[in-house]
Parts: C-alpha cells; structure tokens; sequence
C-alpha cells in the first residue's frame, strides 16, 4: 500500500488541501511556497492554452517530422511486428503478459509530475519497464529523482500563453521520439493532450479534455447529448446574480467554472447569500493575491443535489469501455463539500449502481474522450442520476487501491497501455476480491492538539486496519468546523475479504 505523501514544500511540493482526504495532496502550490518561483513550476487550472485548432499543430509537425505510424497507432508495435491483433483484445493472462511485453521499453512522456504522493505511480510504471521522461518545473520535486526517470525536460511555466510552444522547443531539444504523452495530474492534462497532438501522436482531443475542464461546457455537452443536466446558469459579473437566482432557485450550489479541489464551491440558501459568497470568493480570485485565478473568474449557479454521492473510474480503449467500477463516498461535510470518507466496491442497488455507470461512461464519450483511465463524479438524487465533474485522469492515491484491492485492476499500468493505443482489456473477476475503506477524522473545534499519535493505538491492533497517517502532532494548532474548513487530523485505511468488517 503506498504510503501518504511527504508534507515537504521543497524544493517544490503541493500541500495539502483540507477539503479532500488526507491521502491526495492539494492540486495547488502551498501558499508559503516563497522560497521557489512559485509561477514557473505551476501550471494554472484555467490556462489559456493554445486554441486546439491552431496552425501551430501542423507546423510543428512540418518543421519536425511526425513518428511512422504503424497500423495499430502507435510506434510502440514495432517491436513486435508480426503480432496478431486478435492476441491482444482477450482478457486473460497471455493477453496481458503480451500487453505488458509491448508496454516494456516504450518511450512515454509524462507532462508534469504532481505532489510527492504520486511517486509509487512512476515506480509502477518503471517497474514495467517503461522508459519515463518527466517534463516539469525547474523546481520540481522530481527533478532529483533520477532513479526513476529515463530524461527529465525542463520547463519554465510562467509564461501560460506561450508554453505549449517552450514545451515543444524543449522536447525537440531533448531529442527523444515519444510513444505517447500523458499525464497522471489534473491540471496537465489540456497541455498532455497538445503535446500529443503537436507530435503526431493519437491521443484524447485537447477539445475534450478543455470541455471537461469547464463545468459550463461540461453541462452543455450533455444536455445536447440527451443526457440530464442540472438547472444552471452562468455568472459573469454582479449582473447576473439575480437572473441566475431566479432560473436556478434554491437551494443552491455557486461555483467558479475553472475552479479545482472544490476551492470556491459554497452551498447557498437564498439570493442574499449568493450575492455574499460571490463578493467574498472573487476577492480571493484576484489574481494579486494567487495564481490559481489567473486565467478565469467565471462562475456558475447550479441547482443543489441531494442524495448519494459516488466515483466511478472508467477505463477507454478507442472509446469503447473496458473497465467501470464504482466506490461510495460518505457525505460531505457541508457547507465546505469536504470530504469524508470512501467505501469500494459500492454497497449500493446493483440497479442504481448500473444508472450511475452508465450516466459515467455516456458523459466520458459525449465529451469526446476515447483512451485511459477517468475518474468521474456523481451523485443519485431524488430526481435520479446527475454529474459532479469529470477528471480526465487516473484519481488521487487511494482510488488505485481501491480499484487494485477490491478489482484487481492497476490503473496505473491500464493508463500507460491506453495511451499507448495498446487494447486494453483487463479481467475483471464476477466477486470483489476484497473491501476497501477509507476515512478522514478533522478537527471538531479548534485549539491545541494535546495527544500524542498512541492516541489510537487500539485501533491498530484490529487486523483489517491498514494504516493510519498521523497529519497533526502534539503542540499543532488547528482549525476547527466553527472557524472554517477543518484541519485534518489524521487519515485511516481498512482491507480484508469480508464486507462486513469493513463497510
């Protein structure tokens, strides 16, 4: 079970952010990160990323060169170019040691590394025998990591209008030729999808992963493809605060479209709030005060959902479903939406857990996605099956365990081979092979914490208890429910065969 990430911020690392469980770090640079040039290691939610239908594609490739396509898609074939592809579309385990055969020595680029606890992804992928280049900031944490690495390209990202080009510049630079290009990070995966694109490389369009990347479009999409949608309406400036009150009703949820951690997303119960919040969250947007903002301040209204929350991880292999299974969430923690606790496999109907994945897999495919591992949000509401949010990558740490624990199944290595274009096709058994929880215990209040980590040390004898990470220490201050979002105090995993122990 790979251990919590470090809370170390140097040389460059991501801290944690109070609203997801303490296993997954914050998708943004801690806020004492002074010592580093923050902006040239960050690369902003809401970018403006080259227009995906630009000339700069084309040209690239003209001035370059693009890599010989074999017929299956992807230069990783030609070592064994004799293969049957009727050999590789089996589940069982000859298809997949032919699989993993093509997966060693590929030659994949990974756009961005992302927090410290990613670090047993790229150990997996080495461990595979894939030849990892990472690109990231001149800080990165992983820059020192040259056990892990084949290459490491640097790259300076404070200048977002015109990275796509320093990436490329620093790729041809570098002088290797990619099999693919990817990443495992929320906030890459628009510039992954360029970079692919600009190579040559059959990848997910940057016009899918822009759509899932805002929440606006995202609603769109799938009210054109038949698919249900919230009530929502856009806000840009003070003006459309009250038409949206009055389209929307109440309660409901206010949210700024290129937000990410569920930084800014507030539950509100009348117009005077959300004229409230709204004041309150663009202060904290401008972008004198971080960069996170600095690309986007556009919110949305949306109708509040009640009812059950769930994560369905879906895997695409040329956008046909190959993998879908769903975890259930504990009930966040309101008004913060922070979350509480994760149950895998699902405990839920087999009826309704059907709609969910259903309503997971339509959504991925409407917006144009076609390979690799996504991780999507939802809820079953009074009114039936809505969407949260699509993350076009593989989820935070303990979504691989859930997954590899409960199913069998290595997202890490299930992604690689996707954005390989290799056809993926993983055995899924017909029972779990084990239960799977997870929970974060926060501050209740605030104060002084007085206990030192024997506090539970009760629950460590109890067999199924995995581990527990200790986030606070004697002596730490902490936030507590009625100063704000609460710190937490510490994170617990329990495992075994029987689903009543665990759940």
């Amino acid at each position: 079970l790979p251990s919590p990430p470090a809370m170390s911020s140097i040389p460059f690392d991501l801290s944690i952010n109070k609203r997801h469980l303490p296993s997954a770090q914050d998708e943004a640079p801690p806020s004492d990160a002074v010592a580093c040039s923050m902006t040239s290691n960050y690369l902003p939610a809401a970018m403006a990323h080259t227009p995906a239908n630009s000339t700069f594609f084309s040209d690239y490739q003209e001035k370059h060169g693009t890599p010989t396509q074999s017929p299956f898609f992807s230069p990783v074939f030609s070592h064994l170019p004799d293969i049957d592809p009727a050999k590789l579309r089996g589940s069982g385990e000859k298809e997949q040691a032919l699989r993993r055969k093509l997966l060693r020595q590929s030659r994949i680029l990974i756009v961005q590394g992302g927090y410290s606890g990613k670090r047993f992804i790229y150990e997996r992928l080495k461990e595979l025998g894939v030849k990892v280049t990472m690109m990231d900031g001149p800080d990165s944490v992983w820059k020192t990591e040259t056990d892990l690495f084949d290459g490491f390209i640097t790259v300076d990202f404070s200048d977002y209008e015109s990275v796509l080009h320093t990436a490329m510049d620093a790729i041809a630079e570098h002088g290797t030729k990619f099999d693919a290009a990817t990443t495992y990070y929320e906030d890459a995966v628009p510039l992954a999808a360029r970079i692919a694109r600009a190579l040559g490389i059959e990848s997910n369009p940057p016009e899918a992963c822009d759509k899932a990347r805002n929440k606006h479009t995202t609603r769109k999409v799938m009210g054109e493809a038949g698919l249900p949608v919230p009530k929502f309406y856009s806000i840009f400036t003070e003006e459309d605060l009250h038409p949206a009150c009055e389209v929307v009703g109440f309660p409901a949820i206010l949210k700024p479209v290129f937000g990410l951690a569920s930084f800014g997303v507030i539950k509100c119960g009348s117009t005077e709030e959300v004229i409230e919040k709204y004041a309150q969250v663009k202060e904290e947007m401008k972008t004198s005060t971080g960069i996170v903002w600095s690309q986007g301040t556009q919110f949305v209204l949306e109708e509040y959902y009640d009812g059950d929350e769930f994560d369905v991880d879906v895997l695409l292999s040329d956008g046909t479903v190959a993998y879908a299974k769903m975890s259930d969430n504990f009930a966040c923690w309101e008004p913060w939406f922070q979350e509480t606790g994760t149950l895998s496999p699902s405990a839920y109907p087999e009826d309704k857990q059907k709609e969910v994945i259903k309503l997971a897999c339509d959504t991925a495919l409407a917006l144009g996605f076609k390979w690799g591992v996504f991780h999507i949000e939802l809820k079953y509401t009074s009114r039936g099956v809505r969407l949260i949010e699509v993350n076009a990558r593989m989820g935070g740490v303990s979504v691989w365990d859930c997954n590899k624990r409960a199913w069998g199944i290595d997202l890490v290595e299930e992604h690689a081979m996707a954005s390989l274009k290799i056809p993926v096709c993983p055995a899924i058994p017909d029972t779990p092979l084990e239960y799977f929880g997870e929970v974060g215990i926060n501050a209740p209040y605030s104060g002084i914490v007085t206990s030192n980590e024997n506090w539970l040390a009760f629950a460590k004898e109890n067999p199924i208890v995995l581990a527990i990470h200790f986030l606070k220490k004697r002596g730490d201050h902490v936030v507590g429910a009625e100063k704000g979002v609460p710190d937490w105090l510490l994170g617990k995993r329990v495992g075994g065969k029987k689903k009543e122990e665990n759940f």
